[in-house]
């Protein structure tokens, strides 16, 4: 009877934080749940956390932030102000080889035989590029997107934006040493950004379900054959890695999908 007794208490003990473990995958999960219990996403985000904080005193390092820009809210894992620059980094955390272009809309991944696609995060950087470009009043030549891929992926991409290993990610930041803004402008850059970030959770869940709206939409349009981005009609192309829906009004609208 004893041992009995021991094992309900032991099981009453570990429920509550088996269901917060797996709560964790859970993007709505507050966030201090998802950095204890981390998922794939968050423990790629941790690992360039820890590389970013190595860098020297100069570099201001944000992670996990969310802004206003244009009528909409941002989340961006990573941003980093210096006097040589700011970068704005995406970070990602897959296994397996990882296949895309500059201008696709979906990248692939290909593990063990199965393929699964996401969104093209150049293209999701440069929209992020933007927005920290109309928070801070600064150009976006003035703006690095750096997109950091962790875990082990092997990139097979051929594009002109930097898409790097996390092991190439100190030296590629530290490999700009022209100064651009003075040390006065740097301290007015990271104080704007600090003002700007959205720290009220309700917006922040608002922005997750404005997300889920967006994916929903395009879905439902390109399932119908009709371009989500220009709403024009989708025709069955061949590309170099097999056939693929494109937009009939390309080269003006590069929308594809798989």
């Amino acid at each position: 009877m004893p041992i009995i007794i021991l094992v309900i208490c032991v099981l009453t003990l570990l429920v509550p934080f088996c269901v917060i473990a797996i709560n964790s995958t859970n993007p709505d999960s507050p966030r201090w749940i998802r950095y204890i219990f981390p998922d794939k996403g968050t423990r790629g985000e941790m690992a360039v956390a820890a590389i970013l904080e190595q860098l020297p005193e100069e570099y201001h390092v944000f992670n996990d932030i969310y802004i206003h820009s244009s009528g909409r809210s941002v989340q961006i894992d990573h941003v980093v102000i210096s006097p040589y620059g700011i970068f704005s980094i995406e970070t990602k955390n897959y296994n397996g080889w990882i296949f895309g272009g500059e201008k696709s809309e979906f990248w692939t991944q290909n593990l063990y035989g199965k393929k699964y696609k996401f969104r093209n995060p150049i293209k999701q950087n440069l929209s992020h590029a933007i927005a920290l470009a109309n928070v801070l009043h600064v150009y976006q030549s003035q703006i690095t997107p750096l997109t950091v891929f962790t875990g082990n992926g092997t990139l097979k991409t051929n594009t002109s934006s930097a898409v790097i290993y996390e092991n190439r990610l100190r030296n590629v930041i530290l490999g700009f040493a022209e100064p651009i803004f003075a040390p006065k402008r740097v301290d007015s850059l990271i104080n704007t950004l600090t003002e700007s970030i959205i720290t009220d959770e309700n917006k922040k869940q608002l922005h997750i379900q404005s997300v889920r709206n967006t994916i929903y939409r395009q879905n439902q349009l390109s399932s119908h054959g009709q371009c989500p981005r220009c709403y024009g009609r989708l025709v069955w192309r061949q590309g170099k890695y097999g056939g693929f829906w494109g937009c009939e009004s390309y080269p003006r609208c590069r929308f594809t999908k798989r």
